[in-house]
């Protein structure tokens, strides 16, 4: 039998010589893959971001992105402000993961009470207070705040992040701040979807039985997210496609933006609690205990400061509220209801907690901006003064003799 005829011989050669281009091409993209991944870590010193808040994740629910920077307005001109997140994408001066020698390391957990884009990222009260406690710490210590508060969570997300990024900092006290407005709507499924007219909850939480649901997103998504976060040739590549990211301007405080619905929900705090409000206080206590626990477990101490909502200080705050929603009784709203349900949780968990409700009803400035609601710069100075002076009386932090 004779070979093959010289035109099939010419074809194979060509796909041959194709093949091997295509290799020749496929290592060179990947060769330059490699060396542009080698220089974002070693030369810019890209690190993987912490895998939770901008886009939804399967772990903690949100992930915050390094570098990002916007201003921050109140449409009202209540404030100003230009927002920069960190390495790790806190909102905060940078912090290493390792602890320096003599370094007291304090982790702060909370909503945007503390990630506090309304202010100026020095007024905020972890700054301040890292400034009042190494103005008192003895010789030989150091003490350091690392602020990872973030809008939006509930103490189930807050425990999440403690456990696959803030324990990372190896911190000697957590100080979770725990906003009574709305921090056990955040911790219950039932009372989220209610709040947000929605019919599933992507965010982590807990059921009653102790149950812990992470249901993420979609398997594709969860691919490119971990791309994105974990590749540095990904992660600019990304950025640059499909201008993702934060916006360079957000302005808030648009007085119709809320509706009746969402104002009802978290006043049911205050009012005697049914079943849908029982199962989210036990859920909550559940989500304090497996923090507790975590914290412990590593080493540290957890303690609380109990963050009051402003209608619980300023009547003119309360009854604009009511007026709003003229079916809710007022005889069955009790303003103290939502700090005594949760210090009577902490107090039977043994978790020491610092309630700011009566210092800030004592204060003769107002704490919070007025229209959106968050502390001013006021309120963030007291809250520092008062966690300092409690963490030394306490005893809780290393003071001088």
């Amino acid at each position: 039998m004779s070979g093959p005829s010289v035109p099939v011989a010419r074809l194979h050669s060509r796909k041959a010589a194709w093949l091997a281009r295509l290799l020749v091409l496929a290592f060179g993209l990947a060769l330059a893959f490699a060396l542009v991944e080698i220089a974002g870590r070693l030369v810019l010193e890209f690190d993987p971001p912490p895998r939770w808040a901008q886009d939804f994740n399967s772990r903690v629910g949100y992930e915050l992105l390094p570098h990002e920077e916007y201003t921050y307005a109140s449409k009202n001109g209540e404030f100003q402000t230009v927002v920069r997140l960190n390495s790790r994408g806190l909102h905060d001066v940078e912090h290493t993961l390792a602890k320096p020698e003599g370094v007291f390391r304090i982790l702060i957990l909370s909503d945007s009470y503390g990630y506090a884009r309304e202010v100026p990222l020095e007024v905020n009260f972890a700054r301040q207070l890292e400034q009042r406690l190494n103005g008192a710490a003895p010789p030989g210590t150091t003490f350091e705040v690392i602020n990872a508060g973030y809008f939006g969570l509930g103490t189930t997300q807050e425990y999440l992040y403690y456990t696959t990024e803030g324990r990372r900092y190896h911190p000697n006290l957590v100080l979770l701040g725990f906003y009574v407005g709305n921090d056990v709507v955040d911790n219950d499924a039932p009372l989220i979807e209610a709040w947000n007219q929605i019919d599933r909850v992507d965010f982590p939480y807990f059921s009653l039985d102790g149950t812990l649901h992470q249901p993420g997103m979609a398997a594709t998504r969860r691919v490119l997210s971990w791309l994105r976060q974990n590749s540095y040739t990904i992660h600019v590549l990304s950025n640059a496609l499909t201008g993702s990211g934060t916006p360079s301007r957000v302005e808030v405080g648009d007085p119709n933006g809320i509706t009746t619905q969402a104002l009802r929900v978290p006043m049911g705090v205050y009012l005697p609690p049914d079943g849908t409000w029982r199962d989210a206080w036990t859920v909550t206590d559940h989500a304090l205990a497996v923090l507790k626990a975590a914290v412990e477990g590593d080493g540290a101490r957890l303690e609380v400061f109990v963050i009051p909502d402003r209608r619980q200080l300023y009547d003119a705050d309360w009854n604009a509220t009511l007026a709003k929603l003229p079916d809710l009784n007022p005889a069955e709203l009790d303003r103290e209801r939502p700090t005594r349900t949760v210090m009577d949780l902490l107090d039977a968990r043994r978790i020491p907690a610092l309630d700011l409700l009566g210092p800030f009803r004592a204060a003769d400035e107002r704490l919070y901006f007025e229209i959106d609601g968050h502390f001013n710069p006021a309120g963030h100075a007291l809250t520092a003064q008062l966690l300092a002076e409690w963490l030394h009386q306490s005893g809780l932090v290393p003071a001088t003799g």
